[in-house]
């Protein structure tokens, strides 16, 4: 499976996205509106025999055919965006070379100084530097092919004035964009944290809620994603932060569904029947379909819905067979299945820390990960930590009324 995007990268990433979209719309509409502007006013000063205009309407009508082929590119080939990028500012270089030869303007030269400015619109390091390079190859390439008329002589000074102000409007164009992107990128952070702790809120609500219902399940989901985390650090997938914060989340809801349970069957102080059982089977599915419909908590769904099936596939809701588990619903497997053995409950008592583990290491291959053998050995007194640190009624009652 994919390893999903940070929450912060998801968000960047569309960001940026439609930001590009809608500067590549913005600078081909201004590209096309002054070239129709030059063809207008050329024609009229043609017209009225004007003197006003030494542009080139040739070069200006090749260039509005290049503008509206690229207009029918993006209309209909669909094209990604990076794509449309890398479109539009060769059509940039293209259109500058172009007035520099068409335009007639005696100065024409400065053009090339928009190349570095448009660039750096996008804030991207590569697209700056290697688009401003392609314009001031360009702008010596046409000054050396193509000298200036008699009217205007250029010597080696100027063209060398010529290159060192370009290459400073480029670093400055650079700059100012790098500035404005750490802005944005802090404002970023301040969005997904405010939205980490709205998350963190809303599962809270829903822990206090789910667990009032349950007197003997009081710190169930908070051991349970403790044991999960502490187990996910040991693997090389989970060596993100917020994978584990991820994690964490979908352990602390991965009873959700029990919400919906009847009370005098999550409560029974006797062992449940059978049809009593398969009551308690649904909790999967139905936590499934809670998370599903609240903004933000979807990705938790794997956690929530997969967290009893098993690695020889009898398990449950749907019998899925080993790595077709998602590697999350695995580690809470292990996770859920430790602290529920641990857990004193009303018609039984919690085994030992050793007979725990052995049970588990019993279990792999059949009811666990084989492959997370070797990480359930390395987070063992991390478990055994967090049972003592966990494990005592009255904090669990407090921290429980901290919620309330």
């Amino acid at each position: 499976m994919n390893e999903p995007l940070t929450e912060k990268k998801q968000i960047m990433d569309e960001l940026i996205q439609a930001y590009d979209q809608n500067l590549n719309s913005q600078i081909l509409n201004i590209a096309s509106i002054y070239i129709i502007l030059s063809i207008s006013w050329t024609l009229v000063f043609r017209w009225f025999h004007i003197p006003f205009s030494r542009a080139d309407l040739g070069i200006l009508l090749l260039i509005f055919l290049v503008l509206s082929l690229v207009f029918l590119i993006f209309r209909f080939a669909h094209t990604s965006t990076k794509v449309n990028t890398h479109i539009v500012l060769q059509s940039v270089v293209f259109v500058i070379i172009s007035l520099y030869f068409g335009s007639g303007y005696s100065e024409a030269w400065s053009y090339f100084l928009l190349v570095p400015i448009v660039t750096s619109l996008y804030g991207k390091r590569f697209l700056s530097i290697f688009y401003s390079t392609i314009g001031l190859l360009s702008m010596i390439f046409v000054r050396i092919g193509f000298p200036d008329n008699a009217a205007h002589i250029t010597d080696a000074i100027d063209i060398s004035n010529r290159i060192l102000l370009y290459i400073i409007v480029a670093t400055f164009s650079y700059l100012v964009l790098s500035k404005l992107n750490m802005l944005y990128d802090k404002q970023v952070n301040t969005v997904v944290e405010s939205m980490e702790t709205t998350l963190e809120q809303v599962v809270q609500s829903f822990i206090v809620a789910m667990e009032a219902k349950d007197l003997y399940t009081f710190g169930h989901s908070e051991r349970v994603s403790q044991y999960a985390v502490a187990l996910a650090k040991q693997l090389p997938e989970y060596q993100h932060k917020q994978k584990l914060s991820h994690l964490r989340l979908s352990g602390l809801l991965h009873d959700i569904g029990k919400i919906n349970m009847p009370e005098s069957i999550l409560t029974k102080p006797t062992a449940l029947t059978s049809e009593e059982y398969e009551v308690i089977k649904t909790h999967t599915s139905l936590g499934g379909q809670m998370v599903e419909k609240v903004d933000g908590l979807q990705g938790l769904k794997n956690g929530v819905l997969y967290h009893h099936e098993r690695w020889d596939g009898k398990g449950y809701p749907t019998g899925s067979v080993k790595k077709d588990i998602p590697l999350e619903a695995r580690i809470l497997a292990v996770a859920d299945s430790f602290d529920a053995m641990t857990t004193t409950r009303a018609y039984r008592s919690g085994i030992d820390l050793e007979e725990a583990f052995k049970r588990i290491y019993d279990g792999l291959g059949s009811q666990f990960d084989p492959n997370l053998k070797e990480a359930i050995e390395a987070a063992e007194s991390e478990f055994i930590k967090i049972y003592f640190e966990s494990h005592d009624p009255l904090e669990e009652f407090e921290k429980l009324t901290d919620f309330l």
